[in-house]
């Protein structure tokens, strides 16, 4: 079974101009380079080029090509520099999430992109055609405004687990309420099983501060897998955004956990209801 991607190694003709175009255009970060090989790290992914005799003449018409991820933030820039430096852009866009279609120097075909395999899956959830075949019943979207009361609620009754009284959990409501707004301002994303929606989070800026503001789950779903997959969500999210951190104000029975997701304790946050009551604040760094 494999594994995950190892590496990529495009044949070239040139290396010192494909060296300059992944370095100076494209921006991956250099790592080693001889006469005949040069490699590069892009996040997580191994880049290598090979000088190569054989190396194609000019682009396949075939449409297979490699695609890079870039953040919502720095796609107009990474777009813009591209037309500066007159690259060749081979096809247009018309499929879901910004995309821009073009050449190496040698012909490969390119593609920076933003979206991933959840987008993508989820258009086609949003789209659906008779032989569309889906093979994994839990996936996340973002939350639609007619969802808030429904989020509210469920945020409340996922609160109630942890033995406050009903009293308590009633006063809890102005503070963790959902409304249309905050949907359409901060990302809010709810977890899907089944057709039915199973718990949500959102990240928020509060002050200067990246905060895991929300992670709830319906009570009788908990402890069956969904809150790693939707802390797992929260830390993709979180890392589109160009975060490296988030913090959160957890329960504290919930600190295993967040222990087991990566977080760390760092202190502690007073309740905004009751003076005596002081939750764990911990904090999740984002490689």
């Amino acid at each position: 079974m494999i594994r995950g991607l190892n590496h990529i190694t495009l044949s070239v003709s040139n290396l010192e101009r494909s060296f300059c175009f992944y370095k100076d255009i494209l921006g991956m970060t250099p790592k080693f380079k001889s006469n005949k090989t040069a490699y590069f790290q892009n996040g997580n992914l191994w880049f290598a080029l090979s000088l190569d005799e054989k190396t194609r003449k000019g682009s396949l018409p075939e449409y297979s090509h490699i695609a890079f991820k870039v953040l919502r933030k720095d796609f107009k820039n990474m777009s813009d520099i591209l037309l500066k430096n007159d690259v060749e852009i081979f096809k247009d866009n018309n499929s879901e999430g910004d995309s821009v279609y073009f050449l190496d120097p040698d012909g490969h075909k390119l593609e920076i992109h933003i979206g991933d395999l959840d987008s993508r899956l989820n258009h086609y959830r949003d789209n659906k055609a008779e032989d569309f075949e889906f093979f994994d019943d839990s996936y996340t979207r973002k939350a639609s405004a007619n969802e808030a009361t429904f989020l509210s609620e469920l945020a409340l009754r996922s609160k109630a687990i942890w033995g406050y009284s009903p009293d308590f959990i009633e006063a809890c409501r102005p503070h963790i309420y959902v409304d249309e707004s905050y949907i359409k301002d901060w990302p809010v994303k709810v977890l899907i099983n089944n057709g039915e929606i199973v718990g949500f989070h959102s990240l928020k800026m509060i002050g200067d501060e990246n905060r895991l503001d929300n992670l709830w789950i319906e009570p009788e779903k908990i402890k069956k897998g969904f809150g790693r997959l939707l802390y797992l969500d929260a830390v993709k999210e979180a890392r589109s955004l160009g975060w490296d951190y988030f913090r959160l104000a957890g329960e504290p029975d919930a600190i295993p956990f967040y222990n087991k997701m990566g977080a760390v304790l760092i202190g502690e946050v007073q309740s905004r209801l009751k003076k005596d009551l002081f939750l764990p604040h911990m904090e999740m760094r984002i490689l």
